[in-house]
């Protein structure tokens, strides 16, 4: 996969790339030398592994240093970036979503990126504005976004056509939504895998005109209590207990697995599922926007490339991060299904927008950006999240009353929301 990957990087490259190439080379930025070796941490499952030892060992064809990859879980990356920083030991590059970052910047554990990057060749301006708005913090770039995903619906084409039921269309509605998952629940399928988690909900709440804090930029409380944010959730609750895969099914299989073996027809999610869907034999799927239930609503799923601030590489962290986020780096990812490119120009090439490769309708994401929202980027966010996650699971799975389970998220999430 890796050396297809490259080939096909370096071919694409060549036939429709425009502009300066964004690549080793492009700049040398002061800090150390710019061919040093250098570390990178990430979360990645083995599929996503596979595309980034893809674009490092492009990086190393291209001139570029060596660079050790270290792909860890979600918990296991951010409990072990805390670690080595407390260690004095951090990776020189890590990636990190605009829903962590936030407690690295404010213990000082982040060197703004936005200078050094410019330094190495890249050009901001030529990136989309939205996740370099979710990683500026106090006024400063402080990670280098490599995408600008949301979550879609995905959606298993065969099992579409065998049950009649007509595909999802780019405008189509919530009750078409529902209407499909229930005729998809029959005979062991489950018609559309819902988690309680805060990352699917805030669209939906979105959609419905709610809210999920009564501020922003400095959020004091959650609002999943008001009017419209509780008739969404309401609602997803029911439909969860009826055409989602239930607690036990769920703990012996999670709900991408499920899609995954054709036991679940559609399910929520980013473009980071995309490599291991790939890699299903078998499996024929598509993506869908999510529809509102009352308007357009979107959420951004965005990583960045953050450097080290204690580093003694950092011209080197930025020289490779120069290359993955530029025209040859973003266009590997790109290829190998991992991201919807941050890069305006890849995002809207071959490279991303292929009907060789599944989903065919990857213009969807694209189509997703004029309705993109963000939750708050505050240090308590992922602890917020957390809670949110364990409390609404007791609704959608257990039947625990919703205001039982809203008045539970407000006395846990709203003193670490004030705190400061």
């Amino acid at each position: 996969m890796s050396a297809a990957v490259v080939v096909a990087a370096t071919a694409l490259v060549a036939a429709c790339s425009s502009g300066e190439s964004r690549g080793p080379g492009s700049g040398e930025p002061a800090g150390g030398d710019p061919r040093a070796r250098i570390t990178f941490q990430l979360k990645a499952e083995p599929e996503e592994k596979a595309v980034y030892e893809s674009l490092t060992a492009a990086y190393g064809k291209q001139g570029g240093g060596p660079v050790e990859l270290v792909p860890l879980g979600r918990k296991d990356h951010l409990a072990r970036l805390s670690t080595a920083f407390a260690a004095g030991t951090p990776p020189d590059v890590f990636l990190l979503n605009y829903r962590e970052f936030s407690p690295f910047v404010l213990r000082g554990a982040i060197e703004p990126v936005g200078p050094v990057v410019e330094e190495a060749g890249v050009r901001l301006d030529d990136y989309y504005e939205e996740p370099r708005a979710a990683f500026t913090y106090d006024g400063a770039l402080q990670c280098m976004p490599q995408n600008i995903s949301s979550m879609v619906v995905y959606w298993n084409t065969e099992l579409f056509a065998k049950a009649g039921v007509a595909p999802p269309t780019s405008d189509w509605t919530f009750d078409e939504l529902v209407a499909a998952a229930r005729a998809l629940t029959r005979g062991g399928v489950k018609g559309l895998g819902i988690e309680p988690t805060i990352t699917r909900m805030a669209p939906v709440i979105w959609g419905n005109g709610g809210r999920v804090v009564d501020d922003l930029e400095s959020p004091t409380r959650l609002t999943l209590d008001e009017p419209a944010a509780r008739e969404a959730l309401q609602r997803m609750a029911g439909l969860a207990r009826e055409v989602s895969p239930d607690k036990e099914s769920q703990a012996a299989q999670g709900l991408l697995e499920q899609f995954m073996t054709g036991k679940l027809a559609m399910f929520m999610s980013s473009r980071v599922e995309v490599p291991a869907l790939r890699e299903q034999a078998g499996l024929s799927f598509d993506v869908a926007p999510m529809p509102g239930m009352k308007q357009p609503a979107a959420i951004l799923h965005s990583d960045a490339y953050c450097i080290a601030k204690g580093s003694q590489n950092k011209a080197a962290a930025a020289r490779f991060i120069a290359y993955a986020v530029g025209q040859q780096g973003s266009t590997i990812t790109a290829l190998g299904g991992r991201t919807v490119p941050s890069l305006t120009s890849v995002a809207e090439s071959p490279a991303f927008l292929t009907t060789a490769k599944e989903p065919k309708s990857s213009q969807v994401f694209l189509d997703n950006i004029p309705n993109l929202q963000h939750t708050p980027v505050v240090p308590a966010w992922p602890e917020i999240e957390d809670v949110i996650e364990t409390e609404l699971t007791r609704t959608f799975l257990d039947g625990v009353p919703l205001d039982e389970t809203l008045k539970a998220i407000r006395a846990q999430a709203d003193p670490l929301l004030q705190q400061r």
